[in-house]
């Protein structure tokens, strides 16, 4: 038996577009000859569709799309599809796997386990399985699972030991499970604990892709019965792999080396994916950077310009009296060693005319910071004008450190459609630019990485963070939800302890207006972490 298994990448809503993508990889895996196809969670709707589910024509189109498919398969008579989709069942909906084979839709196969945790919510959509189906293959039994199927440690029902005990000779899983980093070694471990606990081989398909802030690795891949790594697609790429079922030793045929990936390259990997799945699946090509010359600014313009080509990159230098002359200059040349369009754009007239109009009315600024947001704003106006003029996404320089403690302009420097860079601490900001210049020919500046980092709206302005101290500290409270007293345990002093965790929690008004930040680590800021907006709650 062989089996293919074919990692797409699909749209939300994208009906024809996702049927067409799973028409065709059923035609290559029809052309090299296999007997199934497994394509993953939810292919036919993309995935998540949220609160889409809810609209009655976004279902019939669903059912309408699995339907084109199961007619399309009268086309390879001897393949074996099992597709993910949304079902209607006695009136409510079930995450499902369509079976499909020589022209029929043959059933569904359900969801058991829902997730509710972190970005998942879905038993706001759907109901679980209440009965397991096992496929046959010429006799042998397929126990079929969908993602969070075997995630299983932390839920009573345990589906793969079910359906091994009904007497499933190979488990099938389809799946759309997000990126976060190290997420593929701990599906690899899953799938070995899997086969070796259940003594049956593991087939995984699983979606790649970005939809809004999530990212899909793929990393399809099957492992043997006594968990060694039998194949494996590529990740972040649409890509299929072929895996051989031998019904006599109740095993996949093969074995390839295990695989090791760094974590700046998944991370630039799958930023690189993020950005641009996030601007051609809305129909967009071109996207504007604010370049100030900083660390934060000139890793993201890398980013953008391996995503959508560096001619479709505009890097924007907004100098002020209070710049240094290096940081317009170390802009330039990152323009230049990239090949992205540059243009600098002076806003010294601009603040003090905004400046001289408000100290006419109301006398002057009380505090010294409204000059300096002002600054900011000022280029988040030019920005947003140039987005809008030129029909370019404006992306915003964020990162994670800056957006916990509240150390951005709200509609100044978080102005955008993404911050690209919003789940990476500052520390790993610095890390991947290294990277990036070990891997690319140097494209970075070497001072811009090697200077203190200054948002520049004062004269002599550092930012007032050791940086390699509060990334981690800040990454414990957010990441792990780690007390205070357990961080100065770990050895962190109290007062920085105190301070960050203060900052965290006073900042969150910015956090609800900040763009939607591409997810690499375990718990973003977004859907994955849901704090109240108006709270007097500071951790004590």
């Amino acid at each position: 038996m062989k089996l293919y298994l074919a990692q797409i990448n699909t749209t939300v809503g994208d009906f024809a577009g996702n049927t067409e993508r799973i028409i065709q990889a059923c035609s290559d895996a029809e052309s090299r000859q296999c007997d199934m196809a497994l394509l993953p969670e939810m292919a036919t709707t993309g995935y998540p569709p949220r609160d889409l589910l809810f609209l009655n024509d976004f279902l019939d189109r669903s059912d309408a799309a699995v339907q084109e498919i199961a007619m399309a398969s009268a086309m390879w008579p001897e393949l074996s599809v099992f597709v993910g989709c949304v079902v209607r069942a006695d009136g409510k909906l079930q995450n499902a796997a369509a079976v499909i084979k020589d022209g029929k839709l043959l059933g569904h196969i359900a969801k058991t386990l829902l997730p509710t945790y972190d970005v998942f919510d879905e038993l706001r959509y759907f109901q679980p399985a209440t009965a397991w189906l096992l496929p046959t293959w010429r006799g042998t039994q397929l126990g079929v699972t969908i993602c969070e199927d075997l995630w299983d440690e932390d839920y009573d029902e345990k589906v793969v030991p079910r359906l091994t005990g009904m007497g499933a000779n190979v488990i099938l899983s389809i799946s759309a499970s997000p990126f976060c980093a190290g997420k593929w070694n701990e599906r690899r471990e899953l799938l070995r604990r899997h086969a070796t606990q259940s003594k049956v081989p593991l087939a995984y398909c699983n979606l790649v892709g970005a939809q809004s802030e999530l990212i899909f690795d793929g990393g399809s891949m099957a492992v043997g019965r006594d968990g060694r790594l039998v194949a494996a697609a590529k990740t972040f790429e649409e890509d299929a792999v072929v895996v051989e079922y031998d019904p006599a030793t109740g095993d996949f045929v093969g074995e390839i080396e295990e695989l090791s990936v760094a974590f700046e390259e998944e991370a630039f990997s799958a930023l690189v994916l993020g950005v641009r799945d996030f601007h051609h699946k809305q129909g967009f090509t071109k996207c504007v950077i604010g370049l100030s010359g900083g660390i934060d600014s000139s890793l993201l313009a890398v980013i953008a310009a391996r995503a959508l080509g560096p001619e479709n990159v505009l890097g924007v230098a907004m100098p002020s009296s209070i710049s240094g002359p290096e940081s317009a200059e170390d802009a330039r040349v990152l323009a230049g060693n990239l090949g992205i369009e540059f243009a600098e754009m002076p806003i010294e007239d601009s603040v003090k005319y905004a400046e001289e109009r408000y100290t006419r009315k109301f006398g002057l600024y009380a505090h010294p910071e409204t000059r300096e947001n002002l600054q900011a704003r000022e280029r988040g106006k030019i920005l947003m004008e140039i987005s809008n003029d030129q029909n370019r996404l404006l992306l915003a320089t964020g990162n994670k450190t800056e957006y916990a403690l509240g150390y951005s302009t709200l509609y100044g420097d978080m102005c955008g459609a993404l911050a690209v860079i919003g789940d990476l601490n500052k520390a790993e900001v610095y890390a991947l630019s290294r990277w990036v210049n070990s891997r690319f020919g140097n494209p970075i500046p070497q001072r811009v990485i090697t200077k203190k980092p200054s948002a520049e709206l004062a004269p002599g302005q550092v930012d007032p963070f050791d940086y390699d101290v509060v990334s981690p500290l800040v990454d414990a409270l957010v990441e792990e939800q780690a007390s205070p007293e357990e961080l100065v345990r770990r050895g962190f002093s109290e007062g920085e302890v105190r301070r960050c965790a203060k900052l965290l929690f006073m900042s969150e008004h910015k956090r609800w207006q900040a763009p939607p930040a591409l997810r690499v680590s375990r718990r973003a800021f977004g859907r994955g972490r849901q704090m109240p907006l108006v709270s007097k709650y500071i951790p004590e």
